[in-house]
């Protein structure tokens, strides 16, 4: 007789091994899951040898003698945008204060409106809290790659895979090509390696039939986010989600087939009214929400910036992926390579890159062809197939489909990072298959005691396996990433040296600092030959490597902008109107009055530039070094000064033409686009202005005027901002584009601004109430069971 459809069914008792143990549970398919009383040594010998591979082949790395410096042909991503904001977080975090702001980038940036900065991803916090930056650089990018391989390792090993093939899987997945490639964009391999650890948790808690791992895995899940990078959680987000809703399925199936023999039936109800699913989606939603300290302040971001609404599917699918790099799967530099500028694809080779191994190929083909039984072979051949054709983006239908119906596809491009999926299913087959082979070599209906030389034999086999693939990654991942002398590197330019000698408050603006980049790659003839160009070209202190000197610029180098920044500075995807403030002729730099205003009412006292300037007479020079010309411009106005007139704009479009325009004087007037009521223009102002306090989220001032006057303070404008006269609130207006401005009343007053978002203090508070439900669930099974043992012992 059938079961009822609505009831679960129960879990078949097993016969007790001989040895008093309680035997395994059967698997999904061919593969029988690892004994989970494997003595504790076993996995402890496999993360030691996982982390000597990972150390010795970034032993510069660990022994402090070399620093990752991955190029991107125009910048570098690691040294020019990730480490820079890093740097930021420990520095704020040495100096006793929370990492809200940055007055360096763009003239003062959000850094919890960046999640890439991720600023509060745990071990960013400890990391970069404790040790010197460049240590922290490397500790970080170790244990990136030492989580991937550990997580695999402990997945393979919950899906049936042998000791030996575990190890497989986590070399592969530790230098895979998704990983090792996206170094340079640290944030995403932050996020990427714990992937195999959340599917671990997700297998454990179906297996075992256990809530515990869904409460860790919602942990991760955070983790994931805090990392830094939306769109690599989004993407795992929606694998945890596929791959949890059909093992449940599957499992049910499993339970239902052992239970009812050749009579059982599906039972979905069972499936939905399972706790798992129930605690599944509960855990999905908590540890988003303990990210909710950087998702807020990120959403508000984005809602200021072009993504603001998502982007379009033109914009999305740029630098789309090479169909001709599908063959780098077999051979990595079958189009060129372009660590010696040979690379002839018309994709981004980083972007297109996937390789995991030869032999990973050949094992997950064989899991595929010869082990379809089982389910994870099933789900991961599938999966491993359609994240590869949403990977070609435009080049099929599916990736368009996708973007326009899958809530959250149109905030992100480039669809070739889901080759993060697309790895890590082929390691997850290849382990399986390794394990089969292994399996068939070791004996050919199972492992006989007595037959210790084909056990043997399967282990030399999956010895030399994981030999030859530690050789083949080495050959071709480490080539991937650049390698500087620690020492060389870590010497201030002499740029900077010169200006952090001056004690007065000033910017440093550098012109031309993509072509800088882009003649040091070409001197250096890419990076796998001498990189003493590249050490050169940071005279140049491109953006945002001014950071790392503790000196402002104007610009920055950041993927997330406000769009009234971005009006003026510009980013790597739009010009701003300093890009039509001068050209070039015969080789000069012929900047027009408008760049000139622009560095006055920045505040830029100091400028590198790829060409020398035309003569001019405010105009220093200081030299040449490592290619920049060095300048001084003694035009510049000071941090923070006093207007009295008002220039009225109807919107932004109309402020920056005005702005353009040679009748506006930033050193007498203040363009706004808000009617300022009841202000008395004046046409003197008279006063002063002296910083008492300037700190990362906040700066106090002393201002003096005769009249009632504007005091234009030219860091950048920002919702959060808070401004105080004499300890009364007073509106801040966003002036001149991008900088901030109140009105000051005639005399003598103290002006306080401070950074209090209102979405990070909400954002703390969701992130901290999630907090407290997931460790409400931790720690509540433990109390009532003390609680019912309590209770029994007094009956």
């Amino acid at each position: 007789m059938k079961r009822p459809l609505h009831r679960r069914p129960r879990r078949p008792k097993l016969a007790t091994r001989r040895d008093g143990q309680e035997p395994q549970q059967p698997s999904s398919g061919v593969f029988s899951p690892s004994d989970q009383r494997d003595a504790p040594r076993q996995y402890w010998a496999a993360i030691a040898f996982v982390a000597i591979v990972v150390l010795a082949a970034f032993w510069k790395l660990a022994t402090m003698k070399g620093l990752l410096i991955s190029d991107d042909l125009f910048g570098s991503d690691l040294m020019n945008e990730n480490f820079p904001y890093r740097f930021s977080l420990g520095s704020a975090l040495k100096a006793g204060r929370f990492p809200l702001w940055d007055r360096n980038i763009y003239g003062g940036f959000p850094l919890l409106a960046r999640a890439e900065s991720g600023v509060c991803y745990p071990f960013n916090l400890v990391i970069f809290g404790l040790f010197p930056p460049y240590v922290a650089l490397n500790i970080t990018i170790l244990l990136t790659l030492l989580t991937a391989g550990v997580g695999m390792y402990f997945y393979t090993r919950e899906i049936g895979s042998g000791q030996l093939s575990r190890i497989f899987g986590a070399v592969a997945f530790a230098f895979c090509g998704y990983l090792v490639a996206h170094l340079k964009h640290l944030s995403m391999a932050n996020a990427a390696c714990w992937l195999p650890l959340a599917l671990t948790l997700l297998e454990r808690a179906i297996s075992r039939d256990r809530v515990r791992p869904l409460l860790w895995f919602g942990v991760v899940f955070g983790l994931q986010h805090l990392a830094g990078n939306a769109q690599c959680a989004y993407y795992c987000g929606v694998l945890y989600l596929l791959y949890f809703a059909f093992r449940l399925v599957n499992h049910h199936d499993e339970l239902q087939l052992r239970a009812d023999g050749p009579n059982a039936t599906r039972s979905l109800v069972g499936v939905v009214t399972d706790k798992l699913a129930w605690v599944f989606v509960a855990a999905l939603l908590l540890g988003s929400l303990l990210a909710a300290i950087q998702l807020i302040p990120t959403y508000e971001m984005v809602s200021l910036s072009q993504r603001s609404g998502g982007v379009t599917f033109e914009y999305a699918s740029q630098y789309a992926y090479d169909p001709h790099d599908f063959w780098t799967f077999f051979y990595p530099y079958v189009n060129g390579d372009p660590g010696d500028l040979t690379y002839a694809g018309s994709g981004i080779f980083w972007e297109d890159y996937g390789y995991v191994g030869a032999l990973t190929l050949l094992f997950a083909s064989y899991a595929a062809l010869r082990c379809w039984r089982s389910w994870h072979v099933r789900f991961f051949s599938f999966t491993a197939i359609v994240s590869y054709v949403l990977v070609l983006g435009p080049n099929t239908p599916l990736y368009q489909y996708a973007f326009e119906y899958v809530p959250g596809m149109n905030y992100f491009r480039f669809p070739t990072r889901l080759l993060l999926l697309t790895d890590v299913s082929l390691i997850t087959l290849a382990s399986l298959g390794l394990t089969r082979v292994a399996g068939r070599i070791a004996a050919a209906s199972g492992y006989a005691a007595a037959d210790l030389r084909r056990v043997r034999r399967s282990w030399v086999f999956s010895a030399i396996a994981i030999a030859f693939l530690i050789g083949d990654l080495f050959h071709f991942q480490m080539r991937q990433n650049p390698i500087v002398d620690a020492e060389k590197w870590t010497k201030p330019p002499q740029t900077a040296a010169i200006m952090q000698r001056d004690a007065s408050l000033f910017r440093a603006y550098c012109v031309g600092g993509v072509h800088s980049h882009r003649r040091m790659v070409e001197l250096a003839g890419g990076w796998e030959g001498s990189l003493d160009p590249f050490v050169e070209q940071r005279e140049f202190l491109q953006p945002s490597s001014n950071v790392l000197y503790g000196i402002a610029s104007p610009a920055g180098y950041a993927n997330l902008i406000p769009n009234y920044i971005i009006d003026v500075w510009g980013d790597q995807n739009r010009p701003g109107i300093i890009t039509r403030t001068a050209s070039t002729q015969g080789g000069v730099f012929q900047p027009i009055p408008l760049f000139w205003k622009l560095m006055r009412m920045y505040n830029v006292k100091y400028i590198t530039s790829f060409w020398p300037f035309a003569p001019a007479p405010n105009l220093q020079s200081l030299g040449s070094y490592g290619g920049a010309y060095f300048y001084q411009n003694a035009d510049s106005l000071p941090r923070a000064y006093l207007v009295g007139n008002v220039v009225n704009a109807d919107d932004r479009e109309d402020a920056l033409q005005m702005l353009s325009s040679d009748a506006f004087d930033p050193a007498q007037a203040v363009l706004l686009e808000a009617a300022l009521p009841n202000f008395q223009h004046t046409a003197n102002v008279g006063g002063n202005v002296e910083f008492l306090r300037y700190a990362g989220n906040e700066a106090e001032l002393k201002v003096r005027t005769f009249s009632s006057a504007i005091l234009v303070f030219s860091d950048s404008y920002y919702p959060g901002w808070i401004a105080q006269v004499d300890g009364h609130e007073t509106p801040v207006y966003r002036a001149n584009i991008t900088q901030r401005a109140v009105v000051v009343p005639a005399g003598e007053h103290r002006v306080l601004f401070q950074f209090r978002p209102t979405t990070v203090l909400v954002g703390l508070w969701v992130s901290l109430g999630a907090f407290i439900v997931l460790l409400g669930c931790f720690l509540g099974p433990l109390f009532w069971t003390k609680r019912d043992k309590a209770h029994r012992g007094s009956d």
